[in-house]
């Protein structure tokens, strides 16, 4: 679930990346990096936390260049420590050929792929995919030589075709973003599981010269207000921007049906996003209106509706005008932390003591219905349940406008373990129990594409239905490396002098 940028255009871009940057950060802030290219040479800046901070007092000057990249971290590989952390930073570097890369996404086959270039002769310093998925790349394009092209045309068909024999040696979800000397390189993958956009601005006082942008998100664009055109990428597509005269070139690996990530609908995106023609605020507006009426028969047991900050709150206002009962903003959220991309069970449930307000008089005496977007883990779910009750409340029902997350995630959510599922071997009374809720209710998956409004067959339902849009064999060794790696930092942090 991480954040990446890339612009390229006829003027030093350090200043709109960083800014940009700072407009990720929801999607990862465990470190942030930036490179640019000037023509000669490559310049880099990152360090651990949110954009502001890792910016804060340098000088952008020295990231020099018409063409950079920038990633935001969420760490879903590698483990949390402080060392773990800024080894594996992105963007990744390679010397020969010149180039930097920053991934969104995960893949399914990574131990494999990684033993296999080490084979080969690789060295790795990172745990990273992006790491994996620059060595792909390096390799497909020394077999295609595509440093001796003759031309430019010449360049970017071998390029595409090394993009294209990567696709086929990669299993997973990944959104790609590499500066080569020439230009700057996007890519997807073939099922477009994980989002890409792209976007032009026009230079002024010229004609047909425009800096090309992308970002995960389209709310990049709308901070900036002055791109245009703005649209995703197409699953397997790949564009190259060339760095003299942006001349923008694309292709296309498959024609079949994507598969994009419901759960950016559900949690992942800013509300400002628009993914598949549908603006993700309103999306989740019309699925509060659908937990209204799949739940319509339970109206009567409720006084106040309460949203849970932020993605429960639109949601929640829908359910209480559907019910026709008073929506109050009893729960106050205090900063901009995400207690879900904490690395640690300890950290999520300490991140949620100190993120909530509560307003008691909004819920002292009251039955309450607390909408919110998603039950994973339950740790969120216990302790609002916790802290309702404390507050006087009678009752405390929780709506949840995502089905029962019942099959890990291997495309990038932290969630590679079923063991730590909720739902998983329990059944809805258990769940309840566990929770200390009153009731716990999910939207079914018929609610669900009800109110995305998305055809079901282009959406990657994988975590509600265990369904999984590609091949899943190699998985298990992939939870079994991100357990192993958990577990060595928990020895490490226990060791650690106090």
């Amino acid at each position: 679930m991480c954040g990446i940028l890339g612009f390229i255009g006829w003027e030093p871009i350090a200043s709109r990346l960083v800014a940009a940057a700072d407009r990720l950060q929801t999607r990862g802030d465990h470190s942030t990096g930036a490179a640019t290219f000037d023509g000669a040479f490559f310049w880099d800046h990152g360090g651990l936390g949110p954009a502001s901070q890792v910016f804060a007092g340098y000088d952008l000057a020295q990231l020099r260049g018409t063409v950079g990249i920038a990633h935001t971290r969420y760490a879903t590989t590698g483990g949390g420590t402080k060392e773990r952390l800024l080894r594996n930073r992105q963007p990744v570097a390679s010397d020969r050929p010149g180039l930097r890369t920053c991934a969104n996404g995960d893949l399914v086959n990574l131990s494999s792929l990684r033993r296999s270039l080490m084979q080969k002769g690789y060295a790795f310093q990172t745990e990273v995919d992006a790491k994996v998925i620059q060595n792909v790349l390096i390799e497909r394009m020394l077999e295609l030589r595509v440093h001796e092209a003759a031309d430019t045309a010449d360049y970017v068909a071998r390029l595409f075709h090394a993009v294209e024999g990567l696709h086929g040696d990669l299993v997973g979800a990944y959104s790609c973003l590499t500066i080569t000397e020439r230009g700057l390189l996007a890519f997807k993958d073939p099922k477009g599981i994980r989002p890409c956009s792209v976007a032009f601005r026009d230079q002024p006082g010229a004609s047909g010269a425009r800096e090309v942008a992308f970002a995960s998100e389209s709310s990049v664009f709308n901070y900036f207000g002055d791109y245009h055109d703005i649209r995703e990428l197409e699953p397997g597509e790949m564009i190259f921007v060339e760095r003299d005269t942006l001349r923008v070139h694309r292709s296309r690996y498959g024609t079949g049906r994507g598969a994009f990530c419901f759960f950016e609908f559900v949690y992942f995106a800013r509300p400002d996003s628009k993914f598949m023609g549908r603006v993700v605020e309103t999306a989740r507006r019309d699925l509060g209106k659908e937990l209204a009426r799949e739940f319509s028969a339970q109206r009567e047991r409720v006084d106040v509706v309460l949203g849970v900050p932020g993605t429960g709150v639109s949601a929640g206002i829908a359910m209480a005008h559907e019910w026709g009962i008073p929506f109050e903003h009893g729960i106050i959220k205090v900063g901009s932390k995400r207690s879900f991309q904490e690395s640690s069970q300890e950290k999520r449930e300490k991140a949620i003591d100190e993120k909530f307000l509560f307003i008691k008089e909004f819920i002292d005496g009251k039955r309450v219905a607390v909408v919110d977007d998603s039950n994973v883990r339950g740790t969120t779910a216990r302790r609002l349940a916790e802290r309702l009750f404390q507050l006087g409340a009678r009752g405390v029902h929780l709506y949840y406008f995502c089905p029962k997350v019942i099959g890990p995630c291997f495309y990038g959510i932290d969630t590679p373990d079923e063991s730590h599922l909720v739902a998983v071997g329990r059944s809805d009374e258990e769940i309840r129990q566990w929770i200390g809720a009153t009731s716990v209710n999910y939207i079914p998956i018929e609610g669900l594409i009800r109110g995305l409004r998305l055809p079901e067959d282009e959406l990657c339902l994988a975590c509600v239905t265990r369904r999984y849009p590609t091949p899943v064999a190699e998985a298990q060794e992939r939870v079994m490396l991100r357990n192993s790696e958990q577990a060595a930092e928990r020895v490490a942090c226990a060791e650690w002098p106090k």
